[in-house]
């Protein structure tokens, strides 16, 4: 499914009344209605305040009242301006309100709610773009957040950013329109959301699905799309050969998690190339795995000639976690990635022995301080444009980056993106990212471009998490067994 920024959806509002003749004034009818039908069914016959703001938003609410009423429920209309700043299609649908004698006042004085089932916010919708003043925010605040649907956005989100101008909705429900906002689904945003309803409207399917909309929600019919198929023939040679250069006497655990990711995702083969010592703690968890012992216990020069058969066998190069890299020896490792020109998973130390371009089939995988290392700047600025430093490195570099964090968002060089929301709070452990690293590589040796190797990645990752059912202590190790369960169930076949 696709994703869009507020004004990406004012546009397909304009397309669909200029291109296709449908008339907006229509749309705002059949919005109004679905999200009467959302509220009939958690409030059937309910008694509901409407609070309606003067502009597109609030004739949504308008319309969303009449219809509730012809539902069977109590509608209360509360109106933010006076009734004469109710102008064009608001203006209307102010007008058949009355003419359907519905309870209507302005919204004077201090909000209550107590006497209300349900409130519908449709104050401010996906344009607002600068702070509320004090009194919106002190009726915003007023919203109760276990009763409260929000139209199309809840009032005071940004809807290209997710982030808060000076107050927002905590709703319950939001019904939005045609395609999701990708402030609905971006942090804070995503939580005053609650549950989210994407519904339709009327627009065109053609507009909807136009590859001229950088963004992609990963829903589970997405990834399923992406999923490998394999033939009942097919051998390991067919599977992808990963070479993961990880690991240090310091960190072994990293390179044996980065294997174990590959393996667990489906890889043919894995080899492993790190010290002796690193080798033989993987070897007792993972004897599936190849594995090369590296020159010295530190990266250096020479590792590159030993790597020279490997890195001609190999579909795809994971390298990065735990090698704890000095200034030396990224140096030399960045020799290594010079002579690479095959998909690769780039993350950990790797990220700061990166040369200066790349190309779209490498997949960076920052954490946000990583990120925000990369692009020169502060981890808080970093995580309030998620998206546009993600584009920004990704344009940079000429790679495809992998933002992670809740949710996670995969941006290529080109500006598309994908974002994967299946994220827990199980999968905050040391280690989890490793096999994130490890899934993803072995991916992109099945045949998936990067984009699509990273968000499906992150999708099977999160999933991975949910589905060992834990809130807490899950382990990375054991994340990685809990992958192909995922995978399982992604086909159908259950866990």
């Amino acid at each position: 499914m696709r994703i869009v920024s507020g004004d990406q959806m004012a546009e397909l509002d304009r397309r669909t009344s200029e291109s296709y003749g449908l008339p907006s004034d229509l749309l705002m009818e059949s919005a109004g209605r679905r999200v009467a039908e959302a509220l009939a069914q958690r409030v059937p016959g309910g008694r509901v305040a409407f609070l309606c703001g003067p502009g597109n938003n609030g004739g949504d609410g308008l319309v969303a009242a009449r219809a509730f009423h012809d539902l069977g429920g109590r509608p209360e209309i509360v109106l933010w301006a006076e009734p004469e700043r109710y102008t064009g299609q608001a203006g209307e649908n102010l007008k058949r309100v009355r003419a359907w004698e519905l309870p209507l006042r302005q919204a004077q004085g201090g909000p209550d709610w107590s006497a209300f089932d349900f409130v519908v916010d449709a104050l401010f919708g996906t344009g607002l773009n600068r702070p509320l003043d004090a009194r919106a925010q002190t009726w915003v605040e007023s919203l109760p957040a276990g009763r409260t649907l929000a139209v199309d956005i809840p009032s005071g989100l940004h809807a290209g950013t997710g982030q808060v101008l000076g107050a927002a909705t905590r709703a319950a429900l939001t019904v939005t329109f045609g395609l999701p906002k990708l402030g609905l689904l971006l942090r804070p945003g995503a939580d005053h959301t609650g549950e989210l309803q994407v519904v339709s409207i009327g627009f065109p399917r053609a507009l909807l699905e136009s590859e001229e909309l950088p963004g992609l929600w990963v829903t589970e019919s997405q990834a399923r799309q992406w999923l490998p198929v394999r033939a009942a023939y097919t051998h390991k040679g067919r599977c992808g050969r990963v070479l993961v250069v990880a690991g240090s006497t310091r960190y072994p655990g990293a390179a044996c998690l980065a294997a174990l990711g590959a393996l667990r995702a489906g890889a043919g083969y894995v080899t492993l190339y790190a010290p002796e010592s690193v080798l033989a703690t993987v070897q007792t968890v993972a004897p599936e795995v190849i594995g090369v012992a590296a020159h010295a216990p530190l990266w250096g020069k020479a590792d590159i000639t030993a790597l020279e058969a490997h890195l001609e066998h190999a579909d795809v190069l994971c390298a990065g976690p735990g090698l704890d890299l000095s200034e030396k020896s990224a140096a030399a490792f960045r020799g290594l990635l010079a002579r690479w020109s095959k998909p690769a998973v780039l993350d950990a130390d790797a990220l700061g022995a990166l040369p200066e371009r790349l190309d779209e089939r490498v997949l960076l995988t920052p954490h946000p301080g990583e990120l925000a290392r990369l692009l020169g700047r502060a981890t808080r600025d970093t995580e309030r444009h998620r998206l546009a430093s993600g584009s920004e490195a990704a344009a940079r570099l000429g790679a495809t980056v992998l933002c992670k964090g809740a949710p996670t968002l995969v941006v290529s060089p080109d500006g598309r993106y994908a974002l994967a929301d299946r994220g827990t709070p199980v999968l905050a452990q040391g280690g989890s990212g490793d096999v994130l690293s490890g899934v993803c590589a072995a991916l992109l040796g099945q045949g998936l471009a990067a984009r699509e190797a990273g968000a499906l990645g992150a999708y099977l990752h999160g999933e991975a998490g949910r589905l060992s059912g834990l809130p807490v202590g899950l382990g990375a190790r054991h994340l990685a067994e809990w992958v192909p369960r995922a995978w399982a169930a992604l086909q159908g076949h259950g866990t």
